[in-house]
């Protein structure tokens, strides 16, 4: 008499919860690291439109008043974005008379801020802890050049 084949699935319990605790901690560092690059990617387009708007802004103004109103026009844009202007390690908004010396004039509006990770702190790379990732080591830098035909 052969014994029934209910002990070979006896042996196979639990093997989903091991499997997925085997494979949780990957998912949610992909996760994780998902988000963040999204999140970087909305402040850096928020910033590219802002230095659009602020070039835009400038080139219409007059020439005396042209960066004035143009770092006005980011600072307002940034700030109703959600942006704190205060992070910000540039925020400028020029006039350049001879542009790559090709003798056309043109307003250069440039911002930059580093990203603000939401794990602040040394983040270890690897299992020794030997390796981290500084929370600045990505620096969003947007610029914006637009030719000035008003002035």
């Amino acid at each position: 008499m052969k014994r029934p084949q209910s002990h070979l699935m006896r042996s196979e319990r639990g093997q989903s919860l091991v499997e997925f605790a085997l494979t949780l901690p990957m998912l949610l560092v992909v996760m994780f690291m998902v988000t963040e690059f999204g999140r970087a990617l909305f402040q850096y387009n928020v910033m590219a439109q802002a230095t659009r708007e602020g070039a835009r802004v400038a080139v219409t103004a007059a020439e005396g008043s042209a960066p004035a109103d143009g770092e006005a026009r980011m600072t307002e844009f940034l700030t109703g974005a959600g942006i704190d202007v205060d992070e910000l390690t540039t925020l400028s908004c020029t006039v350049v008379d001879n542009y790559n010396e090709t003798g056309t004039k043109v307003v250069v509006a440039v911002a930059e801020m580093p990203f603000r990770w939401i794990l602040q702190g040394d983040l270890p790379t690897n299992a020794d802890g030997a390796g981290t990732v500084s929370p600045n080591a990505l620096t969003l830098h947007a610029e914006t050049v637009m030719k000035a035909e008003t002035f």
